[in-house]
């Protein structure tokens, strides 16, 4: 299998990152590309929000991004999320409508290296949260995107890019094929502090999140979220504060239909 991180050159945090990883974890440069074992680092001109069909394009079979994060109330934060839009638009990159593919265990392993990095290194005052599914670029290769960053003016330090660097590391070497039983998730916040919670603990293995904002969905929605994760989910978390009750009840018709486990978080 054929791994992939894809690095920005307009991206500051990505090209700390690619830093960090090429003098850190070994990688060496072969034909124009740095390798270690099936795993190589991708140097791309472009947004990676907006560099569309990319895995396809590369020829790999797994993909991280490494980005920067931008909060409007300034948090400062690492996160990790799925890629796609719920909505009939594309304002950031992919395509209305469509969900790219990704790995439930791609982003348990990110969330879970970044909470013991951040915690190894003592970074007081970082928010360590998934985030929901959101912006491009779409791929049918499973993809995730590992982010730092806080308001407009921030710079993250080196410290702060190492745990990044590990976390996209971690994620890209993931066994995505494993047989583990996941989730799709529904309802609640950006941030997803209940799947957030959820997945920290060990207590689910989550993929695609669609968030309150973006509800309702119709059938074809709830089909990209059960088709785009690689692992097959066999339950669908639904945060039941955090829906408003008629969207809930057409959700939970839908879901019924695909004979997942529903289950009230």
């Amino acid at each position: 299998m054929k791994r992939a991180i894809i690095i920005s050159r307009i991206d500051p945090v990505s090209l700390g990152v690619a830093q960090i990883l090429i003098e850190s974890f070994d990688f060496k440069i072969n034909g124009g590309i740095y390798r270690r074992g099936e795993l190589e680092i991708h140097f791309i001109d472009e947004k990676h929000i907006y560099a569309e069909m990319i895995g396809e394009r590369l020829g790999v079979d797994l993909i991280v991004f490494p980005s920067s994060h931008k909060s409007e109330k300034g948090i400062r934060a690492f996160l990790t999320h799925p890629v796609g839009n719920w909505r009939d638009e594309a304002l950031y990159g992919g395509i209305p409508k469509k969900l790219s593919k990704t790995s439930a265990l791609m982003l348990r392993n990110s969330l879970q290296t970044l909470i013991e990095e951040v915690d190894k290194l003592h970074l007081h005052g970082w928010d360590v949260r998934l985030e929901v599914t959101h912006h491009g670029p779409y791929t049918e290769i499973p993809s995730i995107f590992v982010e730092v960053g806080g308001d407009s003016d921030s710079n993250p330090s080196r410290r702060e890019l190492e745990v990044v660097a590990s976390a996209s590391y971690e994620a890209a070497n993931t066994d995505v094929y494993e047989d583990e039983e996941v989730a799709i998730g529904f309802g609640g916040g950006h941030y997803a502090p209940t799947f957030t919670k959820l997945v920290a603990r060990g207590d689910y293995i989550i993929g695609h999140m669609c968030p309150k904002y973006a509800l309702p969905i119709d059938e074809v929605m709830v089909k990209e979220a059960i088709e785009k994760n690689v692992e097959n989910p066999t339950y669908a978390l639904i945060d039941w504060k955090g829906i408003m009750s008629d969207h809930r009840r057409e959700l939970v018709s839908i879901l019924k239909r695909y004979g997942l486990e529903i289950t009230r978080v």
